[in-house]
């Protein structure tokens, strides 16, 4: 079982619509329903999220109850705000990004991970195997001492819209995702969000919403 925290958006809200059409499409202009289905695979079974601490399992003397914990000083001593989001490409997939300023999203990510890490099981010889190939020499130091690469300095706020995709159906999901206002997303960034992933290869569950700031 492993678990990270996630920014995901309250119901009801515009990213919300946004996400919810995007992920239950099955019909896009020039792309296969088969093809379709490969690049939304894991993006419909991560969520519609962006990650503040990527997944990671418990290590044995730690406990749910310990991470909740640890989020909840966290989240009162950030007030709620907003990131205005626009279709990039990050890593060689699409996105959504912010267009402005992102010290407050970088610099709460940075919070949840580093409270988080001492609860974090330690990092198996497999994992460091199968992610170092590739990683320059401050990613793989933030591997080894956060299980996770991208973080503090190297942590980038991205929505995943799809798997990596050739530059044709780049074009074509492109295409659909600005005319259903890809380009008019905005984030209200009001909680962090704990999910679960109950056993491998399963779709990731909200099990714990805590506000930020002073909201009831």
């Amino acid at each position: 079982m492993r678990y990270a925290v996630y920014f995901c958006h309250a119901e009801g809200s515009g990213l919300h619509a946004f996400g919810r059409d995007w992920l239950a499409t099955d019909a896009i202009p020039d792309i296969a329903p088969k093809r379709l289905h490969e690049l939304l695979t894991n993006v419909r079974r991560y969520g519609w999220h962006a990650t503040l601490t990527a997944p990671f399992a418990l290590a044995t003397h730690a406990s749910y109850e310990d991470l909740y914990r640890k989020l909840i000083p966290i989240a009162q001593h950030v007030e709620p705000f907003e990131l205005s989001l626009a279709l990039d490409t990050l890593g060689g997939f699409l996105a959504l990004r912010p267009s402005g300023d992102q010290t407050a999203i970088s610099a709460l990510a940075e919070r949840c991970v580093r409270a988080l890490n001492p609860l974090r099981a330690p990092l198996t010889d497999a994992a460091w195997q199968r992610r170092a190939g590739g990683l320059d020499d401050v990613e793989l130091a933030l591997f080894r001492d956060y299980g996770y690469p991208y973080v503090i300095q190297r942590y980038r706020f991205h929505m995943t819209l799809s798997a990596r995709a050739s530059h044709a159906e780049e074009q074509a999901l492109s295409t659909w995702l600005i005319e259903h206002g890809a380009n008019r997303s905005l984030a209200h960034i009001d909680a962090l969000t704990i999910c679960r992933e109950p056993a491998a290869d399963q779709p990731y569950e909200p099990i714990a919403r805590i506000p930020l700031g002073n909201q009831a």
